[in-house]
């Protein structure tokens, strides 16, 4: 489903995503920049080519977002994927290579100006709570959620933490 600003699109495309296969949190955040990302405006068709989007990073009025979730932690199977055959470009420590991808990930997007919230789901080990509340743009931005009403309220929170946000601005 292309990106657009309709509500009932949204709501639609997000109850048909399943969350199936292993983790890798760096591919999810990689892809959540490039929708932002000025460099990829024309590539998306639809309504982003209607409207020019993504726009320019520090666009007056306009504030950047991505919330990167994740109800796992970063894993590596054995087979063929994204990095080739077993390890593939990993190295012997798959899992920390793609933790490393991650946090280099999160400081380009703040670095760009994005405002990065970040939510573990579920049952993460220590270690990537520890990632994904250093990815955040500060620990007010990470949320924890066990249940399905704390990930209702995380949710909550960012989107009031975004309606104060745009009217101090």
């Amino acid at each position: 489903t292309p990106l657009t600003p309709k509500k009932a699109t949204l709501v639609s495309a997000i109850g048909k995503m399943k969350a199936v296969g292993w983790t890798h949190i760096n591919l999810g955040a990689v892809w959540g920049w490039r929708m932002l990302s000025p460099k990829w405006r024309g590539e998306w068709g639809g309504e982003m080519a209607s409207y020019q989007l993504p726009l320019d990073y520090r666009t007056q009025d306009m504030q950047k977002v991505a919330v990167i979730m994740t109800d796992g932690d970063n894993t590596k199977q054995s087979g063929y994927t994204a990095y080739g055959f077993g390890s593939g470009t990993l190295g012997w420590n798959p899992e920390r290579e793609l933790n490393r991808r991650l946090s280099s990930v999160c400081t380009s997007m703040k670095n760009n100006g994005i405002l990065v919230f970040t939510i573990a789901f579920n049952n993460v080990l220590e270690d990537t709570r520890e990632l994904l509340e250093n990815c955040a743009s500060g620990s007010a931005r990470f949320f924890i959620s066990r249940t399905k009403a704390d990930l209702e309220m995380a949710f909550r929170d960012i989107g009031n933490a975004l309606s104060n946000l745009r009217v101090s601005r």
